[in-house]
This record gives C-alpha cells, structure tokens and sequence, in this order.
C-alpha cells in the first residue's frame, strides 16, 4: 500500500467519523437545525434522539479521536487496527440494537443503548490506545534486533 493511498484512507476514516459525529449532533437537536417542519408539533427524528443518534454520536466520538492517532502509526499497524475496528463496529451496532432505549427495571440498572454505547467506545479507545501502543513497541523491537 502506498504512503498516498494509506494517508488517504486515515483522512477518510477520521472525515467520516466528524461526519456521523456531526449527523447525529444534528438529528438530535433537529428542530434547532430545520430538519423538523415548524407547522408540526411532532418530529420525523423524535424518535430516533435516543435510540439512534445518541448512541452514533457517542460511538463516532470515539471512533474520530482514535483516528487522529492512526496518523502517528505505520501502515502495517493501521492494516491491523482497521480490521479490528470494522469488526469493533459491527459487534458494538449489534449490541446496541439488541439493547433497551430506557432501563426496564425499577433501579434503572439495566443496560440501555447509550450505557452500551459508552461503553462499548470506551473499550474501543482504551484497546485501540493500547493497541497502537503494544505494536509500536514490538515494531522497535524488531527493527533494533535486526541491526
């Protein structure tokens, strides 16, 4: 992969995670931004304040902080941190599907959409922190045993 072709795809992570970011910043607040009409008293994007953009919102922010870092990474490290987060992505969207908008017990313990997606962006930082970290260290490591 050329040092281009792989710059360009960082940009494009970190581009689209501002995006989903911003989109889902945007769906929340929808009547602020004149995505809901003003003659109505109900909203197309009601509905999804809590149950789709909170979570992306949250999602995204972690996803577009980690891929700041991928900038001051290798290229064989970002290969590896891609897979991880497409597999990351996917697990963390299943999970929160299957999770409850509210908690449904009386303590309000239970996991609902936005502790998954806390959560789940959390301990997609903290690996991919360490992540970058670990295989820094091994690629050193290996160019150091080499000379």
């Amino acid at each position: 992969m050329s040092k281009e072709k792989n710059r360009k795809q960082k940009v494009f992570i970190a581009i689209l995670a501002l995006f989903f970011v911003i989109l889902s910043f945007m769906i929340f607040d929808a009547d602020k931004y004149g995505l809901c009409s003003t003659h109505s008293e109900h909203c197309f994007f009601d509905g999804w304040r809590f149950s789709v953009a909170e979570p992306l919102f949250i999602m995204s922010v972690g996803l577009f902080f980690t891929s700041l870092l991928t900038f001051f990474i290798s290229v064989h490290i970002f290969k590896k941190w891609l897979i991880f987060t497409s597999v990351w992505m996917v697990a963390t969207a299943i999970f929160i599907i299957l999770a409850p908008i509210r908690a449904r017990d009386y303590f309000n313990l239970g996991p609902t959409k936005e502790s998954v997606s806390t959560w789940m962006s959390s301990l997609f930082a903290i690996i991919s922190i360490l992540m970058f970290i670990i295989m820094r260290i091994r690629e050193r490591e290996k160019t150091h045993s080499k000379k």
